[in-house]
C-alpha cells in the first residue's frame, strides 16, 4: 500500500485527485490513491472536481490541463493574463472585464520578467471593453488605460474613489467624456453579466516599517509651499480596491489585490470579506513584501495560512512578473501544503500569460479548469 505523495500529486492536475475524492462514496481519498496510482502511472485529469474536500491541495499543471472549446456553454468564466495585473474575464453573456491594463515595460527594472504576449497596444489586445476595473493607481496598473478608451470609448471605467484624480492627470484621460464610476469604501456596482462588490484597503509598505517623517521637499513647490497635488497622488493612488465578482450564473471570483506582509502584519483587517468566502476562485497578490521581501526564498508560511482562510476552490496570482513560472509553481506547492494542514481544498495555477482559461461549475459547486481553444 503506498500513500499518495506530493511527488504524485504534483504530476497530475489537483482537479483530477480531486474528482477521485468526489466520486468515490464510501471510499477515504487515501484509499482511493492507493487504489489508482501507482508509482510511474500516469493518471487521466478528470474534467470535474470537489476543491472543498478537507486536506487536499495542490499545484495544477497547467501543460495538461484538458481543453474545451471557446464556445463551449459549460463554460462559466474566461480569464487570460497578459503581464503584471493585466488581467481580462469574459462573462457568459460575452462581455469583458478588464483589470489594470498594463504590459511589461521591459526598459523598467521593476520587471524581473517580461511577460508580455503582444506587441498590440492593450486597446488592440484584449478580447473586449465593456467595463474596466483599476485596482489602484501606480502606473504598472493603468498604463494601458488610454489605449482601451481610445479602442472601446463606452467602456465603463471603475476605480477607487480617492484614486481618480491622479489616474486621470497622470494618463490624460478626459473625465468628461467616458463613463468612469468611482469606488467607495464599502460598494456595489449591477453590471451586465455580474455584480461588482468593491472594498478599499492600501498598499503594502514599500519596505519593512519603521520610525521616520515625511520627506517633505519631495512634496513641496520650488518656494517651500506644499504641493499638496503631489501629496495627494502619492497618498491616493496606494489606495487598494479590492473586489468580490459575482456572475449571473453564480460563479465567484475573489480579487484581493493588497498584500498580507509575513511578519503577519498588513492591511487585511475586514475578515469578514474574504474570510470563509469560498469564492470558486481566489486571486491573491504575490509582491515581495508578502514574502519578507525576499523573493528569491520567499517567506511563504502567513500569506499561506490567509489563503486557506478564504478557503477557495481554486486559486491564480496576481503581479508575478517578480517571479518565473518554476517559483511560482513552488510557492503555490508551500501554498498548498499549509492549506492542507488548515483542511483546506485549494487548486493552485501558475497562468501562462497570453493563453486563455475556462471554468466551468456543476450543479453542486464542483468546479473545472480547462485550457480554451481558439476564438474569433
Amino acid at each position: 500500500m503506498k500513500e499518495f505523495s506530493r511527488r504524485d500529486f504534483l504530476k497530475v492536475s489537483g482537479a483530477g485527485v480531486l474528482a477521485a475524492a468526489a466520486s468515490t462514496a464510501g471510499i477515504s481519498l487515501k484509499a482511493k490513491a492507493e487504489e489508482d496510482v501507482n508509482e510511474g502511472e500516469k493518471v487521466e485529469i478528470k474534467n470535474n472536481f470537489e476543491p472543498t474536500v478537507p486536506g487536499v491541495s495542490g499545484v495544477m499543471d497547467r501543460k495538461n490541463l484538458p481543453t474545451k472549446d471557446w464556445d463551449d456553454p459549460d463554460i462559466k468564466l474566461k480569464v487570460r493574463w497578459s503581464g503584471v495585473n493585466f488581467y481580462e474575464f469574459v462573462l457568459p453573456n460575452g462581455n469583458t472585464i478588464i483589470m489594470d491594463p498594463y504590459f511589461d515595460d521591459p526598459n523598467d527594472e521593476h520587471n524581473e520578467h517580461k511577460y508580455t504576449p503582444t506587441d498590440l497596444p492593450g486597446g488592440k489586445w484584449v478580447h473586449g471593453g465593456e467595463y474596466c476595473v483599476l485596482t489602484h493607481g501606480h502606473v504598472d496598473h493603468t498604463g494601458e488605460l488610454h489605449s482601451v478608451l481610445e479602442e472601446y470609448p463606452e467602456c465603463q471605467v471603475i476605480v477607487p474613489q480617492g484614486t481618480l484624480p491622479s489616474v486621470v492627470w497622470r494618463e490624460k484621460i478626459n473625465y468628461a467624456a467616458h463613463y468612469i464610476s468611482e469606488a467607495g469604501a464599502h460598494d456595489k456596482f449591477q453590471l451586465h453579466g455580474c455584480m461588482l462588490e468593491t472594498i478599499r484597503s492600501n498598499h503594502n509598505c514599500s519596505k519593512k516599517p519603521k520610525s521616520d517623517t515625511l520627506d517633505v521637499e519631495k512634496y513641496s513647490n520650488p518656494d517651500g509651499t506644499p504641493d499638496f497635488y503631489k501629496l495627494y497622488a502619492w497618498i491616493y493612488e496606494r489606495e487598494i480596491m479590492n473586489m468580490k465578482i459575482t456572475t449571473d450564473d453564480g460563479f465567484t471570483v475573489l480579487l484581493w489585490n493588497s498584500e498580507m506582509q509575513a511578519d503577519g502584519y498588513g492591511f487585511e483587517t475586514r475578515p469578514y470579506f474574504y474570510q470563509n468566502c469560498n469564492p470558486d476562485l481566489f486571486m491573491y497578490q504575490v509582491a515581495g513584501a508578502s514574502f519578507d521581501y525576499d523573493r528569491r526564498n520567499p517567506n511563504c508560511q502567513h500569506m499561506g495560512e490567509w489563503i486557506a482562510s478564504v478557503k477557495a476552490k481554486t486559486a491564480l496570482p496576481e503581479h508575478q512578473q517578480h517571479f518565473a513560472y518554476s517559483e511560482l509553481d513552488a510557492m503555490g506547492d508551500k501554498f498548498a501544503d499549509i492549506c492542507n494542514q488548515k483542511g483546506v481544498g485549494t487548486s493552485f495555477l501558475t497562468p501562462e500569460t497570453g493563453i486563455w482559461y475556462g471554468y466551468t461549475k456543476d450543479k453542486d459547486g464542483n468546479v473545472g479548469v480547462y485550457l480554451l481553444g481558439k476564438h474569433d
